[in-house]
């Protein structure tokens, strides 16, 4: 009898405890108690932590800016196809805020052409000033390149004269019609601008620009119509396209902490 009831009650107890020994052999994790969800794991496959897509942060790290000096060398080659035509332009940039750059240029242009019925000269300056906005969105502070829009007001002062003038005339033969003296010019146009910046080197830039031009006003005289207005495009249209290449170089004079919000880029 005492072999019978010690022999049950062994078998009970192992009967009992094989289901709560086998249930945590199984899984070595706790389980969650009721009502209390799994926090769920934000790493990625390598284990660093995932973005969170949708919220906005502000961009870490500080940022250069200087005057940025620019030379255009379109003219260069457009002096294969215009050899009468030779214009210098020099252009100057700050980021006075992040993105946003106010813009002056100024440039000389001079024009000599020579014909067998007459001979034509101009020549003159021109000045431009205006604002770029760099529409390209980064989420690092120490990105530099650009595309921007823009928009300029362009002024130009120069003056032109036509001498040894020929008139053709086939009874008479070729009459000596003398010059026209040298008269000043003046015109004033709006433009719309865009263009592509790349920063090859530190502090070192390349880019190209498009420019709309459309006039507002223009001081002119009879009898001669400019043949091109400096910084603008040809006399006597009321618009003008002009094409810069150039290339530049920032002065790094100061270092500061812009405050802009980003959104990051979905994951």
């Amino acid at each position: 009898m005492r072999t019978l009831k010690f022999t049950s009650g062994l078998l009970l107890l192992i009967l009992w405890g094989s289901p709560c020994a086998s249930g945590q052999n199984q899984d070595s994790e706790p389980v969650p108690a009721p009502g209390r969800a799994e926090p769920e794991s934000r790493t990625g496959s390598e284990g660093n932590p995932q973005e969170e897509t949708g919220i906005t942060r502000e961009v870490q790290g500080s940022r250069v800016r200087g005057p940025r000096i620019r030379v255009d060398l379109a003219s260069l080659v457009f002096l294969y196809f215009e050899p009468e035509r030779m214009m210098y332009t020099v252009s100057a940039d700050y980021e006075a805020w992040q993105d946003i750059y106010p813009v002056i240029e100024t440039g000389y242009q001079h024009v000599r052409i020579t014909k067998d019925i007459y001979r034509y000269t101009s020549s003159g300056l021109f000045l431009r000033a205006g604002v770029d906005v760099n529409v390209m969105k980064y989420e690092r502070n120490d990105v530099y390149e650009m595309i921007y829009a823009g928009l300029r007001y362009g002024y130009s002062n120069f003056k032109h004269r036509a001498y040894d003038i020929l008139l053709e005339e086939d009874y008479f033969g070729d009459i000596s019609a003398g010059s026209i003296p040298e008269k000043r010019l003046g015109a004033h146009w709006i433009s719309a601008v865009g263009g592509i910046r790349v920063e090859l080197f530190r502090n070192f830039f390349m880019g190209w620009s498009l420019e709309g031009n459309v006039l507002l006003s223009q001081k002119r005289y009879a009898g001669m119509t400019p043949y091109n207005i400096p910084g603008f495009g040809p006399g006597g249209k009321r618009a003008g396209l002009v094409i810069s290449y150039s290339v530049a170089y920032r002065f790094p004079l100061q270092h500061y902490h812009p405050r802009k919000i980003v959104k990051p880029r979905d994951q």
